[in-house]
Order: C-alpha cells, then structure tokens, then sequence
C-alpha cells in the first residue's frame, strides 16, 4: 500500500469528539426560571396577611371607638409596647360627624359650627387646631380636594413626603400660620419630634377611614400603623385625656 491510499484511509475515519454534547439552551433557562420562581413563593409566603379592614360606623361614637382600639391592639400585638388601655379613648371624646349628601365639607361643618371664627383667632406658627392623618400620599391630595370649600377660608399644610422634604416643611411651619394640617403618620410624627408641628392648640384629630384598592386603610395597614399610634401615644393621648382634643374619623 503506497503513502496515498494511507492518507485516503486515516481521512475516511471519524474523529471522536473529546468534548460533551451541550444541553439545550432553553432547558437552562427554563429551570433557572422555575428555581426564581420557587424563592418568590417562599418570600411570599413568609408575608404576614394584612389585617382586614373593621367596618366602622362613623355615626357612632361606639363603633368609632371600638375600631381605634382594635387597630391600636394588634399595632401592640406586633411589637408595640402597649402604654393605653382598652378605655384609653372615652366616647366622650369621639366627635361624629353629622349626616349630608352635600359632601365631606359640608359635613365636617355641621359638626363643628363654630370653624370659621376659632380659626380666625389662630396667631401662632406651626400651631393647627386641626390634624387630619391620612394612609399615603394620594389620600391627602384626595381629602384636600373633598375640603376645598374650608380651604377657602382656612390655611391648611401639606405635611406629607410628595410635595415637600422634611426641611422645607420644618421651614414652612416655623414661618406660616396653619389651622388645619393634612398628612401621612411618618411625617406628622416627625415635625411632632422635631418641634416644628406643635399641638398646644389643637382641637380635633382626624383619621381617614377610607380603604384604597387593596381594602387596606390607616387604621389596618401595618407599615403606617406603627407611626400613627407612636404619634398618638407621645403626642396626643395626654391632650386627649384632659379634655383639649376630639377624635373624629372622616
């Protein structure tokens, strides 16, 4: 056999491939995506389920009291140290709103008639008689709206995160005259701690009831009820004992 028929024959055998044949590329996504989706539904299930909103009569000072106190217990229950009891809010010291099909101003006006002429007595900076808490941001732009025809004749303050950073409020209060503040727990517990929002002549604190698309409200959504019931506890609970301050649910 000469050297050219070697040649033809080494050519004419296969050669065998050291490396594996790969797998799929879309098998190797296809289980990255389920090991992702498997440590979402273990973060998910470590989730706490949200309180369920209590429905509350806001024509009874009873139920009104009722639902406060349950919000406040399970805000202890989470870790809050419990300081009130389970009288801590007399009804006595629940305003309830009268009943109109005018709207939320009208009837916030019905219940205290005499608004118009205290506020106009209102001379110090920073010193609202009253304090409306609302859940978020877009429940005080919306609250802002049901009362425009009071914001007509009172001077209300914006004191939640989108309008104004913690300074410009600071500022803000410590130059204006305010008869009526709106805003989110964190916020007004913050200037309540800084001493720029002070409440020597406060009358009246309003909580926003009103649930958003999630059935969520301020007296169920735990990662605001830890700031509103800390802000009630150091701030208002004492003005409230003595007489000064109405609670009332919008």
């Amino acid at each position: 056999m000469d050297d050219r028929e070697v040649l033809r024959d080494r050519a004419d055998v296969p050669v065998a491939s050291s490396s594996r044949p790969q797998e799929p590329s879309s098998v190797v996504v296809a289980g990255a995506t389920q090991r992702k989706n498997k440590d979402k539904k273990k973060r998910k299930g470590k989730k706490r389920p949200s309180q369920e909103v209590e429905s509350i009569d806001d024509t009874s000072a009873e139920s009104i009291a009722s639902a406060l106190w349950s919000s406040y217990s399970t805000f202890a229950e989470a870790g809050g140290e419990a300081k009130l009891q389970g009288d801590f809010l007399d009804q006595g010291a629940v305003q309830v709103l009268g009943t109109s099909e005018a709207g939320l101003a009208r009837r916030v006006c019905m219940s205290f008639p005499e608004w118009r002429k205290e506020m106009s007595r209102t001379s110090a900076n920073g010193s609202p008689m009253w304090i409306i808490v609302c859940s978020s941001a877009d429940r005080c732009i919306a609250v802002l709206k049901e009362l425009s025809d009071i914001r007509k004749f009172a001077k209300f303050g914006k004191l939640f995160s989108r309008h104004m950073k913690v300074p410009e409020q600071v500022s803000f209060l410590e130059r204006s005259i305010v008869n009526v503040v709106v805003g989110t727990p964190a916020r007004i517990l913050k200037l309540c701690d800084l001493g720029n929002l002070k409440l020597g002549k406060a009358k009246v604190l309003f909580f926003d009831k009103t649930a958003d698309m999630k059935n969520r409200s301020l007296l169920t959504m735990k990662d605001v009820q830890k700031d509103l019931w800390t802000f009630y506890e150091k701030h208002v609970q004492g003005l409230v004992a003595k007489g000064q301050v109405k609670v009332c649910v919008l």
